[in-house]
């Protein structure tokens, strides 16, 4: 994952749960009911990014086998194109 694509994810995350803890403090509710809003609303925010982290970790996990696979085939074909290269 790109570090803008990254710094984004998080701004929104974070702005996302600031966002939700202004609402749930300046609705008229009891002492009780909003400890509970902002505890299951944090909650969930916390689930969302554990599920955003495994899937980013999933994503990179992929694509370093991708580069992984395409250095071991650019290294057999360098080996090739030399040992082509000293045959000639």
């Amino acid at each position: 994952m790109k570090k803008e694509t990254s710094n984004v994810l998080v701004a929104f995350l974070v702005g996302a749960v600031a966002g939700g803890v202004a609402a749930l403090l300046l609705a008229p509710s009891s002492g009780v009911e909003t400890r509970q809003k902002l505890a299951d609303s944090l909650r969930k925010a916390k689930d969302k990014a554990l599920d955003e982290f495994e899937s980013a970790k999933g994503k990179a996990s992929a694509h370093s086998e991708a580069l992984k696979e395409a250095y071991a085939e650019g290294k057999e074909a360098y080996r090739k194109a030399l040992k082509k290269g000293e045959e000639a």
